[in-house]
């Protein structure tokens, strides 16, 4: 096989994959394939992209995360 069918094939194999594919399946795939392009990201790599997508409202964003985790740290803390 040629390289130019077999890359063919590839986007045809793929084409047919995704229509075959729910919405559900489809937002857990990219859900997953973004987790794990983040998560193989360096740390400033990570950092930059996260400004990027968030530009102004990043410390809002991070402010928030980290008083969620706390009150979530403080609410497992609780069973203790």
């Amino acid at each position: 096989m040629d390289r130019q069918l077999l890359t063919d094939l590839k986007e045809f194999l793929t084409e047919r994959m995704v229509d075959n594919m729910s919405t559900k399946d489809l937002v857990e795939y990219v859900s997953d394939d973004l987790f794990n392009y983040f998560d193989k990201l360096g740390e400033h790599e990570f950092l930059e992209e996260c400004r990027n997508y968030w530009d102004e409202e990043f410390d809002e964003v991070v402010a928030d995360l980290s008083s969620t985790s706390i009150v979530s740290e403080e609410s497992g803390n609780l069973g203790s």
